[in-house]
């Protein structure tokens, strides 16, 4: 008897750091496409994506295009994080967007990687050039079919979360994508019937009921 009693004590001392799984989902706060141009003459030669842009467009586009001025196009999504407990942490967090088409004179799909920046509601200038194999934080092919695309962004959200930050900044470029290629796809924005979504997985602590040891004394007598 007195085992038991003493394993009840000690299951209402540990009772408290049990924890368990929540989850939320997180739409976009805003998104946008910027067109990083380059060529001669008439058409500016740009090192820099503008991130942080706002659009109401259905459609955004991520790639190289070879109409007109040869350029390249990327996309960025920004998320609220207020939803998500502060140093809480994050077992999983997953950015999915949904392919909606792609170029009528395809060369092939870009391989589509998802990079973190500073979000702040603002526009921001991304360097082409710090958008590399060591900055990414996940990659994905995307099929001819107009279908989900995942990305792994769990390290950049718990980064994020740790630091208190209030948004998630992500930017979709293609990696190996040349300035010139017609091998851009579409994603859906913001007001798409798909829109992109946040889904984060963080350790939550379960709620345990208060004990009392005259109550654990009777419950054995």
């Amino acid at each position: 008897m007195k085992q038991a009693i003493l394993l009840v004590c000690h299951l209402l001392v540990t009772a408290t750091a049990a924890t368990a799984s929540d989850s939320v989902t997180i739409p976009p706060l805003q998104s946008g496409d910027d067109e990083r141009e380059f060529g001669a003459g008439a058409c500016p030669q740009e090192t820099k994506f503008t991130a942080g842009t706002v659009s109401a467009a259905l459609h955004l586009k991520v790639g190289g295009e070879a109409a007109g001025c040869d350029s390249e196009w990327a996309t960025s999504l920004e998320f609220a994080l207020d939803a998500v407990p502060a140093q809480q942490p994050v077992v999983s967090a997953v950015l999915t967007v949904r392919k909606t088409g792609y170029s009528d004179d395809s060369e092939g799909f870009p391989y589509v990687g998802v990079f973190a920046y500073p979000a702040t509601g603002a526009p921001v200038t991304v360097g082409r050039d710090d958008l590399t194999p060591d900055t990414v934080l996940d990659v994905v092919f995307p099929s001819s079919a107009n279908v989900d695309l995942s990305f792994d962004v769990t390290a950049a959200v718990q980064d994020l979360v740790d630091a208190g930050a209030a948004r998630a900044g992500f930017l979709l470029a293609g990696v190996y994508s040349e300035v010139g290629y017609e091998d851009w796809i579409s994603v859906g924005g913001a007001g798409y019937a798909v829109p992109p979504r946040l889904v984060v997985v963080y350790e939550g602590t379960v709620p345990t009921s208060a004990g009392s040891w005259s109550s654990v004394k009777a419950d054995y007598r």
